[in-house]
């Protein structure tokens, strides 16, 4: 090719093919900065494209930070999009003003420069508005840099791009979680101007079961492209043109960061915020409070009659919906000097039908005891429960004179609860069963929190672990729980 064409070739091929456009971005954007291209970036880049294009409306990228999703997302793809549609309108949203005002200034750095006005003469010198959050063509175009919590009255939007809408350390925060989903249902999906066309993009590290990707993934209808740092299982990733990027597990996504480099960040973040960061699985197999590998455990569950004592643990929701906490009961019986995990018991249940539930529970093991936080139901499931005891419920087949009710008063915060108790579970006090159906899901409650979606088998467990400790559990083991002597009932 005459040296004299090569501009206007490199020139055609940013114009119509997403990744140059993204390289050559870089570049102009990290002076000096080597890049190491890599076969993510490839996928990526299509992924992008495919929504520029209309060919996906709902994308999804989990990522690890330093992969240029920034620069890819919030920057070369709005440019590109107004480059080849002047007309089109792009919100850019993130958590926090500095950060959206950076992106902002790269891309109307990246808009000014003199080989974007050759690939796309025809749209910086119509800018009809150029301030530090909007960039405005002459064709009614434009890129809106947009907060979390901000006001977006009376603008409208063709395509949405969302990156990084929650900050790390806010993650652990249900309040932050929740603002953060009221605000993307209420205020931003309705900035649509087509919902049927309109598209949206949200890319982020993983921070949480229940960030913003959580959220959505449970709400489906969107295309997921997930890469984790390092693979652990097999997968394919469409790069165009029928070819395939494909991992195994072990493969590395990054050549930049080799596996060594990501053993020595996995010991200096700790394994629970590496796995969610890194690995985009907010449910770790390692924790930074409990080691399931330690937890002792027991092969076959004893009958009724083998049990010295039966107690339930309830750890009861507010509310119930489709949104709200469980109401969760584990069923835990004393055998051999320990006290055995039997059943956990799950459910979003409205208070009538707790109640009966409860009740159903009670009779089906023999409960001697049942152990409620007081709090939210739990102080009218209790004054329930006392009546049973006393005598004194409507229906005569509620009574049950044999089954106390306590009371628990939790003192501490949840973290502090679990971490103060779950050496019992090392110890052998109290031992969760090899197998059994709803063990998976307790585990994987246990082992990422405090970063779990939901938390309250680990109440009703540490709730459980601290009163048989105490000397209500104590006085239980020895035989004297049903004695009028037993301890206070509330």
């Amino acid at each position: 090719m005459d040296a004299s064409l090569l501009p206007r070739a490199v020139d055609a091929l940013c114009r119509n093919n997403f990744q140059p456009f993204v390289e050559r971005a870089f570049h102009t954007l990290d002076r000096g900065k080597p890049l190491q291209r890599a076969d993510y970036l490839e996928t990526l880049c299509h992924h992008l494209e495919q929504v520029a294009t209309g060919e996906i409306r709902r994308l999804i990228v989990t990522i690890p930070p330093r992969h240029l999703k920034s620069i890819s997302t919030a920057v070369a793809l709005p440019a590109w999009m107004l480059g080849r549609d002047p007309t089109a309108r792009i919100i850019c949203v993130s958590y926090g003003e500095d950060l959206a005002l950076a992106h902002a200034r790269n891309f109307r750095a990246l808009m000014r420069t003199s080989w974007y006005d050759a690939v796309f003469p025809a749209v910086m010198g119509n800018a009809s508005r150029d301030t530090d959050r909007q960039l405005t063509t002459d064709q009614g175009g434009f890129r809106r840099a947009a907060t979390l919590g901000g006001a977006l009255t009376g603008l409208g939007a063709d395509v949405l791009i969302i990156d990084d809408l929650m900050k790390a350390s806010d993650a652990n925060s249900l309040a932050e979680r929740e603002r953060a989903q009221r605000w993307f249902a209420e205020t931003l999906l309705s900035r649509l101007n087509d919902q049927a066309t309109g598209r949206i993009i949200v890319i982020q590290q993983r921070l949480h079961e229940d960030d913003i990707v959580g959220y959505l993934l449970e709400k489906g209808g969107f295309t997921q492209l997930n890469l984790p740092a390092i693979a652990e299982s097999e997968e394919a990733h469409p790069l165009g043109g029928g070819r395939v990027f494909r991992r195994s597990p072990g493969d590395i996504l990054n050549p930049s960061q080799p596996l060594r480099v990501l053993e020595d960040m996995r010991r200096e973040m700790g394994p629970r915020v590496f796995q969610a960061q890194y690995q985009q699985n907010p449910t770790p197999t390692e924790s930074d409070l409990i080691r399931w590998d330690r937890i002792a455990t027991y092969d076959k569950t004893p009958e009724r009659h083998q049990l010295q004592y039966v107690l339930h643990s309830w750890d009861t929701a507010i509310v119930d919906g489709p949104k709200a906490d469980y109401s969760v009961g584990t069923v835990w019986g004393y055998s051999f000097d320990s006290w055995l995990l039997l059943d956990v018991i799950r459910m979003r249940l409205a208070y009538p039908d707790l109640l009966a539930k409860v009740r159903f529970e009670r009779a089906k093991w023999q409960a001697d005891g049942i152990l409620v936080e007081k709090a939210g139901t739990g102080h009218t499931l209790l004054q329930d429960l006392g009546r049973d005891f006393k005598g004194t419920s409507l229906d005569p087949r509620h009574h049950a004179p044999r089954c106390q009710r306590f009371a628990s008063r939790p003192k501490i915060g949840k973290e502090e609860r679990l971490a103060s108790q779950v050496e019992r579970l090392y110890s052998g006090m109290a031992r969760l069963p090899v197998d059994a159906p709803w063990l998976p899901e307790l585990k994987r409650e246990l082992v990422s929190f405090p970063a779990s979606r939901y938390d309250d088998q680990v109440d009703s467990v540490s709730q459980f672990l601290e009163w048989g400790s105490s000397p209500w559990g104590r006085m239980a083991i020895r035989g004297n729980s049903r004695e009028p002597s037993t301890p206070r009932r509330p």
